[in-house]
């Protein structure tokens, strides 16, 4: 998949350890507080969408941000763009972890944390995509395949770890450490770049007749009536799925959010279509490769991400196991991520990029569709029965993550591989958001209806301590079944997309390049 492209690294170890280093702190923040959120409910006093925030902000804000990073990233440097990213993460870190310490303009203890989040997405936004564009054009040949591999293999493993060091730091330490460690990792982070990347940040070299289109594209002003009309789409869709079940997915407000993101959505696109200089291209769509891969991160984010998300509230919700415990369990998981990574390398090489992702999406549906054997009698050992599942999708979002990121960068324009990074990071942190809203839609439909039942229950006198933690786990364990279902429907679906779009191409022709040729993928 790599194109015969110079890169150059003038340290290649303190390099790659600034990108995967970065990487790990980003995205294990995605999945670290998804086993603090029942001890963060119970002691900050928080509700059920209150907690769903704390995920969400993060992720909203990676998503609204991640396009305008990339495009910093190439019009200003890698360095000092990554850098000042990883330094606003730390930020972020510290107001989450000292929110219990401090208020924030008279807020709340949670609404500090859902700021803190915002600041620390903000950074992540910068960080997620920079770290494989900074891998991509530092290194060419085996050296980029092993760093590609690495990217895929550190990313998998900070999502699965998340729910593991987050059982420890709660148990051990307290809730606020699952921020506050960021702050040492960030610190060797910070060391690193500045020591390891050029000081304009490692780039493709061009050569001489391409020379002239890169700088065009470095020169280009940011677009901000496109970044300001998305983040406004973006954020009037989550709020939507977020709040659907409180206001009624019927209500006057629901509707509006939904019709409001709908139609900026529109504006953006006619926006972006006559803007001199984009935020996104939207000819890159006409590219099936392209386009094909950067949906099926969407369903990726919408699916396996977000069914992993609610595997951890079902394991200590369901089954009363602790944080801890719940990371434990899915060390198997774990285990099989680190195993995929390098054999979906092989794997592509031996059948192709499109036959093994379709190959990936299929069986990690097989695997999503087990966690439906949950028993909702189960006592804390019947976690056992999701086994299969975990191994099954552990060993598959090993294989697809790396693959399919690569696929987005090489798809793209190879003058602006920052865009195409954050292009398809941004589809894929989307698609976690919604898919985590759509999923917490149904967690709670299925939690009020119990509580619904408990209040008759109570009222007639045949509520006891044992009928309510058997309607609670009845609750949590239909709810996880729903969401399996949900989320197996999405992941066959980003096999067909794959199946149908994508091809086993070299990477496209620089964006200046118009018209599209009917060789471009």
């Amino acid at each position: 998949m790599s194109p015969p492209q110079t890169g150059r690294a003038p340290k290649p170890g303190l390099t790659m350890l600034a990108a995967l280093l970065g990487l790990f702190i980003a995205l294990l923040d995605v999945t670290v507080v998804t086993v603090a959120l029942p001890t963060m409910g119970t002691e900050l006093k928080a509700s059920f969408s209150d907690l769903e925030w704390v995920a969400n902000a993060y992720m909203l804000a990676l998503a609204v941000f991640i396009v305008t990073a990339g495009r910093l990233g190439d019009r200003f440097g890698k360095r000092p763009i990554y850098i000042g990213g990883v330094i606003l993460f730390l930020i972020g870190s510290l107001a989450c972890g000292a929110a219990g310490e401090f208020s924030l303009f008279g807020w709340s203890d949670i609404t500090t944390i859902h700021a803190g989040r915002v600041v620390q997405g903000v950074g992540g936004a910068v960080i997620l995509p920079l770290t494989l564009a900074i891998i991509y054009s530092s290194f060419e040949g085996k050296m980029r395949t092993l760093g590609i591999m690495l990217w895929g293999a550190v990313g998998g493993l900070a999502t699965a770890l998340g729910p593991l060091v987050g059982g420890l730091l709660v148990d051990h330490a307290g809730w606020e450490w699952i921020f506050l460690v960021n702050l040492p990792i960030g610190v060797v982070v910070i060391i690193a770049a500045m020591a390891g990347l050029g000081h304009d940040g490692p780039a493709p070299l061009p050569t001489p007749a391409d020379s002239g289109r890169h700088a065009a594209a470095s020169r280009q002003p940011l677009d901000v009536p496109g970044l300001v009309i998305i983040s406004a789409s973006l954020l009037c869709l989550n709020l939507a799925l977020i709040n659907g079940a409180d206001w009624g997915w019927t209500s006057t407000r629901e509707i509006a959010m939904f019709a409001g993101a709908a139609v900026l959505l529109a504006v953006f696109l006619a926006v972006e279509s006559r803007s001199a200089a984009p935020i996104m291209n939207l000819s890159w769509f006409r590219r099936p490769s392209f386009g094909g891969s950067v949906v099926a991160g969407f369903l990726l984010g919408a699916g396996m991400f977000s069914a992993l998300f609610y595997v951890s509230i079902y394991l200590q919700s369901g089954l009363g196991l602790s944080a801890l415990d719940t990371g434990l369990r899915l060390l198997p998981m774990t285990l099989m991520l680190l195993l995929g990574a390098p054999l979906g390398g092989r794997l592509a090489a031996k059948v192709g990029v499109r036959n093994a992702l379709v190959t990936a999406f299929v069986l990690m549906a097989i695997g999503i569709a087990l966690f439906t054997l949950i028993d909702p009698d189960g006592d804390t050992g019947s976690w056992t029965l999701l086994l299969p599942g975990m191994l099954i999708t552990g060993l598959t979002m090993g294989i697809a993550m790396p693959i399919s990121s690569e696929l987005t960068v090489a798809a793209g324009p190879q003058d602006q591989i920052g865009m195409s990074a954050s292009a398809g990071t941004m589809f894929r942190q989307v698609g976690n958001a919604v898919g985590i809203a759509i999923m917490g839609a149904l967690m709670s439909a299925k939690t009020d209806a119990a509580t619904e039942e408990a209040g008759r229950m109570k009222m007639s006198g045949t509520l006891t301590p044992d009928a309510l933690a058997t309607l609670k786990q009845h609750a949590v364990t239909e709810a996880m079944k729903n969401g399996a279902w949900y989320a197996t429907a999405v992941t066959v679906a980003a096999a067909v997309l794959v199946l149908i779009f994508v091809r086993d191409i070299k990477p496209a022709v620089p964006a200046a390049e118009e018209p599209l040729s009917a060789q471009q993928v």
